[in-house]
């Protein structure tokens, strides 16, 4: 199977509308500048010299080209202490438009998902932390693309070619443009997609309590059926990191991705991919931070020559954490793609809510 581009211009010989920016828009960057600037300058010091880390907010990849095998989500590189016992429900709702056609591939992703994720964390020992998550989705055609297209002009982000069909459409299928198809996912209502199971491990802990390392390893047991070929059981392999101190911290993520489908997928299936993500806390007070962070991953296919099927995916992510008493820890989050043309989701709104028994 030769899946070298051949040419620049679209199948029906339509040259490829597309909006293909090469660096960080101006204006994202100077909303997350104005962003910190606003509460640094609205919080004193002193109320914030010894405050606890909220962060990072939870978000995870939402294209349905990278959920053929395992995202896993930015996570606090704390563990819950032994015999404790924790509660995490996340729920993300994005919205997805990529549309292109070359002599080599049609790609057409044209969705909205809410993803219910609900995980049980249970501290086993003073290191170690074990547990297991479970994973609901929706898909459709939604009714997001008004407010998308909106603010999409509103911040000069362009359309791609999202102009060019109707609104709230559905479609996830990438094809070589005849009978050879990659991806192509149904309709779906509120069904299981993933069973997962977890083991982290707290590698290094400083001793005011500022900075931390951690490691986890999952497996995933993918439910959830693409129509070309199955997924299969993979893993991930993951490590997070804090550090900092007083009203600033900074969270980092590093980590690897098995990619394990049925053996029609392996010519253009990579075998593993690689992500990473750092996130900038600012704390406001003892029970809340303003969070930026931005997150890259390697591509999960090959061969297209095509930035948006095989090139990094990249996101940037913004919101706010905090804390209810002793029990409660919430994050709520925007996500948008940047550059626009990666394959990645290209807006999502989340809300992470956790319980803790202790």
């Amino acid at each position: 199977m030769d899946l070298a581009k051949i040419g620049s211009r679209g199948r029906l010989g339509e040259p490829h509308l597309r909006n293909s920016p090469r660096s960080l828009p101006r204006g994202p960057v100077r909303a997350v500048l104005l962003y910190f600037l606003a509460f640094h300058a609205h919080s004193p010091v002193e109320a914030v010299a010894q405050a606890s880390p909220h962060g990072p907010l939870t978000w995870e990849e939402g294209n349905p080209v990278h959920r053929l095998a395992s995202t896993p989500a930015f996570e606090p590189a704390d563990l819950i202490p032994a015999a404790e016992l924790a509660v995490d429900v996340w729920l993300g709702w994005s919205n997805l438009f990529e549309q292109d056609s070359s002599a080599t591939h049609v790609v057409f992703l044209d969705a909205e998902r809410l993803i219910s994720a609900v995980t049980v964390r249970w501290g086993a020992a003073s290191r170690l932390e074990v547990g297991g998550r479970i994973t609901v989705e929706t898909t459709g055609g939604g009714i997001l693309d008004g407010l998308v297209h909106g603010y999409h002009e509103a911040l000069s982000f362009g359309q791609a070619n999202r102009d060019r069909f109707p609104r709230d459409g559905y479609a996830q299928r990438v094809t070589d443009g005849g009978a050879t198809r990659y991806v192509d996912l149904r309709r779906r209502t509120l069904g299981l997609a993933d069973a997962q199971l977890f083991a982290k491990w707290e590698a290094y802990a400083g001793a005011d309590g500022t900075s931390t390392l951690s490691v986890r390893g999952s497996m995933r047991v993918p439910t959830r059926g693409n129509r070309v070929a199955s997924e299969r059981v993979d893993g991930a392999l993951v490590a997070f990191g804090r550090f900092g101190g007083g009203p600033w911290y900074l969270h980092a993520m590093a980590g690897a991705v098995a990619i394990r489908a049925e053996p029609e997928l392996d010519p253009v299936l990579r075998d593993a991919s690689a992500l990473v993500g750092l996130a900038l806390e600012r704390s406001i007070g003892r029970s809340f931070s303003a969070i930026v962070q931005y997150q890259l991953a390697t591509p999960m296919l090959r061969g297209f020559g095509h930035r948006e099927l095989d090139w990094p995916s990249s996101n940037l992510v913004v919101g706010a954490a905090g804390r209810w008493g002793d029990s409660w820890s919430w994050n709520a989050s925007f996500q948008e793609d940047l550059p626009a043309d990666t394959p990645a989701i290209d807006f999502t709104l989340g809300l992470w809510l956790s319980r803790r028994w202790r």
